[in-house]
């Protein structure tokens, strides 16, 4: 039941999160039964700057420089990149983590949104190993979790 409780107020902040996100009704990109990607991420409180200055600086670059080598998942990729959203935590959680909020919108299916090929093609194997060493670091026991989400038609429920 704690689990269960967890849980429901993991689910609350995301759907918190997604509400607040800038999401103003004309930005939506999805429309109703279309999928969004979310990843959330706890930090751990010491490492909250460590991980910004990590992803905006070394991930994320090679993210929207990374070149798929098959042409049709580059042009995906390149969708992808434009669906992107970051949010960064305003406020820490109760237990003293911080929440860092990834939401592609839409999700485009057979895109990529790992980060280890990017940082490899940008970095080499050598660095992109210590980068993913460093980023891992950060992260909370609660880790990152990833979910596909699909588009509540609110209009048409009234």
């Amino acid at each position: 039941q704690i689990k269960d409780n967890k849980m429901k107020k993991f689910l609350t902040l995301i759907i918190i999160s997604l509400f607040f996100s800038g999401c103003d009704q004309n930005n939506i990109t999805t429309k109703p039964g279309d999928k969004m990607f979310v990843a959330t991420n706890f930090i751990k409180y010491e490492k909250k700057q460590e991980f910004e200055n990590i992803l905006l600086n070394e991930v994320m670059p090679s993210w929207y420089s990374y070149r798929d080598s098959v042409d049709e998942i580059h042009s995906l990729n390149q969708n992808a990149k434009n669906s992107m959203r970051i949010q960064k935590p305003v406020e820490m959680n109760q237990d003293s983590t911080w929440m860092f909020t990834m939401i592609a919108d839409p999700f485009i299916d057979g895109a990529n949104y790992s980060v280890i090929p990017p940082l490899r093609q940008k970095y080499g194997d050598d660095k992109a190993k210590e980068i993913f060493a460093r980023w891992n670091a950060c992260f909370s026991k609660q880790g990152q979790n990833l979910f596909l989400v699909e588009e509540l038609d609110l209009k048409n429920n009234n």
